[in-house]
């Protein structure tokens, strides 16, 4: 193949070790599950902890999880 030549793949997660395989170079695209994850992590590693309450945690978690859905 070119340097140039992209390949987009979709399947199963368990496909996914035999792209990998295949291909030297591999992009995920994150699931919602994926940011979901991060979302719940990230704050945790906040420099400034008072940056955010409860409300606003339950806000961004149920906010945009939904906006993903839309796209």
């Amino acid at each position: 193949m070119s340097g140039n030549t992209q390949v987009f793949v979709t399947g199963r997660p368990h496909v996914e070790g035999g792209i990998i395989k295949c291909f030297s170079k591999v992009v995920r695209i994150p699931t919602r599950d994926d940011i979901k994850s991060y979302l719940e992590m990230k704050p945790n590693y906040d420099t400034d902890p008072c940056a955010m309450d409860d409300e606003l945690r339950a806000g961004i978690m149920r906010v945009i999880p939904k906006k993903i859905s839309e796209m």
